[in-house]
This record gives structure tokens, sequence and C-alpha cells, in this order.
């Protein structure tokens, strides 16, 4: 493993479960770093779990291994442009081709475990590509979906101007890169030591082109035009309480107003990356509960 990769493992890798880096081929040739979490004693579906915008596995490699504690066997997937994967940094030709590659994910983990169904868990922006994804996918190959603070009705967006000039790049310049405004570490969480952490880190996403976001705006457009009741899948939203990107009253309203039948709801009192409190064993716990949803 390369210098760049190991530093995927950063937060909190505990020596319990054994993990192994994997590289992913994406439909379209580019490979992409999976952590593969190998739990001594297995029990329950697989799970893939998903990162945010700016993030990267190895900001949740802590909940990863409390889920391979319990015996769920885990796949951290690096989405494209983000962390050590191939393709250019911050970008995505579509919503089609980041969709496509939650898809091929899908597949690898089902064929690596034998399973016939796995377990989706998405955090931040993670949650909005994986609630894209479950409404158009193949649900019979969907166990549960846990959202942790989902970036489906974020507080924070980019100014009008931005959007103006994103607008403009699409038709001369879409690959041209544009701040991702999450750039202050504060709204991620309050710990001193995980703010610091997040300052440093080499492979924190800060830009992503102009095709990207409009990719990112398309996910919404799938999920606003989904209709009532369309997500067929067991689901668990964990919301932070002090959360400061996303909207949290809003988020309830529209997975009450998708799903199928009642969504679970956790409130935990964190700030946005629940995972980065100092305190989290309650926040394991659900998590440990929730991948099991759909059984």
């Amino acid at each position: 493993m390369s210098d760049s990769e190991k530093l995927t493992f950063a937060h909190r890798l505990a020596d319990d479960v054994p993990v192994t880096s994997e590289m992913l081929k994406l439909s379209d040739g580019q490979e992409t770093l999976v952590l593969h979490h190998h739990p001594p004693q297995k029990a329950g579906v697989p799970v893939l779990y998903v990162h945010g915008i700016q993030s990267h596995p190895g900001w949740f490699t802590g909940s990863a291994q409390a889920l391979g504690r319990s015996g769920s066997e885990v796949f951290q997937v690096t989405r494209r442009g983000n962390g050590t994967a191939t393709a250019r940094r911050g970008d995505a030709n579509s919503a089609d081709q980041l969709l496509d590659d939650v898809d091929v994910a899908v597949r690898y983990v089902l064929e690596a475990t034998g399973a016939e169904r796995l377990a989706l868990l998405g955090v931040s922006w993670g949650g909005k590509l994986l609630t894209a994804y479950a409404l158009r996918a193949d649900v019979a190959n969907i166990d549960s979906l846990t959202l942790v603070a989902p970036g489906l009705t974020p507080q924070v967006d980019v100014s009008i101007a931005t959007k103006l000039a994103i607008l403009v790049a699409l038709i001369f310049r879409p690959g041209a890169y544009f701040d991702i405004p999450l750039n202050d570490v504060s709204l991620f969480t309050d710990n001193p030591e995980m703010r610091e952490y997040l300052l440093n880190d080499p492979h924190r996403l800060g830009r992503a082109t102009a095709r990207f976001m409009l990719a990112s705006f398309r996910l919404d457009r799938i999920i606003a035009r989904a209709g009532e009741r369309a997500l067929k899948v067991p689901t668990t939203l964990i919301l932070a309480g002090r959360d400061r990107i996303i909207d949290n009253a809003a988020t309830c309203d529209l997975l009450d107003w998708l799903a199928d039948r009642p969504v679970r709801i956790r409130r935990l009192d964190a700030a946005h990356t629940i995972e980065f409190e100092q305190e989290n064993s309650v926040f394991y716990e659900i998590l440990c509960q929730s991948v099991g949803g759909g059984r």
C-alpha cells in the first residue's frame, strides 16, 4: 500500500478488525480504493459504506470498525475524484456516472461476499447519492438504507453569483473548478482535535468541477421527482442535533414523504460529523442496529 493510501486509515483505526486495501475498477476503467473490513465472526448482511462530498473513507474508519466488531463485513468505497481514486480530482461527468459507480460497488460487494443482499450506509452527501440510487435500483438487493446527517436538504449552499458562474462554465469550461461551500471545518465538528485533523488532511476535497456540481444538482432532481412513497427500502435516519450543514426538520419531512413505510429516526447531541464526537459509543450502537434494518 502506498503512503497516500495509508493516509485513508488516519482516523481511529483499531487493530481488532483486519482491514485490507483493494482497488475497484469502475465502468470507464478508472480505479478507486476500497477499505474492506473483515470481522472475525460474520453476522448479517455486508455493508457498503459511502462517504460525503469533501471526505474519504478515512474519516469513518472508527464506525466501520465498530460495525466490523458487531459482525458486519464492511466495504468503504472511495468516490471517484476523492481520496486516492485515479479519476480526476473533484470531477464526475454526470449523475448517471455517479449512480453507475454505486451500482458497480454494489455488485462488487455481493460478488466478494456471496451475499444476496447488502445494507447501504451513507454519510452527508453520500446519503443523498445512496437515496437517489435506492430510488432507481433493483431494491431486491438492498436490505436496508441508513442515512447519517444526509445531504438531502442542506442549509449551506453556493451563492447565487457562483451558481451563475457555474452555468457559464458548463457551456464553455465544464471542467472549471469551484469551491465547495464547506471549507470552514467548524461546520463539521466542535472537537478541536478533529478540526485539526481536517485542516491537515491532504485528501479532503475543497473544490469540484462545474460538471460535478451539475451532477449533484441532478441527484437532487432525481429525489425531488421520485414521487410520494417511492422509496421502497427500510430506512433509518440518524441526525446530528447541532448540525449547521443539514436542515434536520426538512430532511425528516422529505423522507416521510418519500418512504413507503415509517422511517426510524434517531437524534444525537452532536455536530454534523457525528463520527468526530469525543464520545460516540451510542452512535456506533445505533449504526450496528440499523444495518440489519431489513430483517
